[in-house]
């Protein structure tokens, strides 16, 4: 007598079919772009000015976004929030570099707009040309310089970070821009 063939049965190939939808599902979800509001709540310095790209009036108004110290931050334009529920991961302190390349503190003063009133932590200007102010932000141990061309360069140290700025021509004393 012949033996017949072993084979899957029709809930075993069924249980590999809905394994395999989740696990396509879940790469999707992944993969596809984010709104602006799931971007928001990602929103970290590295990918700050991802952020700005994405918004409407880029490349069209000065958009400024002003952050405080609980992460919680505001997108301006004109003189009016443009978008309040934004978050960032975590808060930093803005440094200027002065002519003999220190790093210096910077003290915002209270902002209002429309009704909201408040103490920024840090601000991050991107002109209607689509540059960035150069900024330097300081999370934690990590030093950020924002490029004005819109790229973001972390650092461990701020002397490796001057360097650095030095030598892409963007300080006070060398090219004006940065002030």
């Amino acid at each position: 007598m012949k033996r017949a063939k072993a084979a899957f049965t029709l809930v075993e190939l069924l249980v590999v079919l809905l394994l395999m939808g989740i696990i396509y599902a879940l790469a999707f979800n992944y993969m596809m772009p984010k709104n602006g509001k799931e971007t928001a709540s990602d929103l970290t310095l590295r990918t700050i000015t991802s952020f700005f790209r994405s918004d409407a009036l880029y490349g069209k108004k000065d958009l400024v976004l002003y952050c405080m110290e609980d992460g919680d931050c505001l997108l301006a334009s004109d003189g009016r929030a443009q978008q309040t529920d934004i978050k960032l991961r975590r808060s930093g302190i803005t440094y200027i570099i002065t002519p003999d390349e220190t790093l210096q503190t910077v003290e915002y003063p209270h902002i209002k707009i429309g009704t909201e009133e408040f103490k920024p932590r840090f601000s991050i200007h991107c002109r209607a040309d689509g540059l960035f102010d150069p900024q330097i932000v300081r999370e934690g141990d990590t030093w950020f310089y924002i490029h004005p061309f819109g790229e973001v360069y972390p650092f461990s140290d701020p002397v490796s970070m001057v360097s650095f700025i030095r030598r892409s021509d963007y300080l006070p004393d060398q090219a004006g821009y940065a002030q």
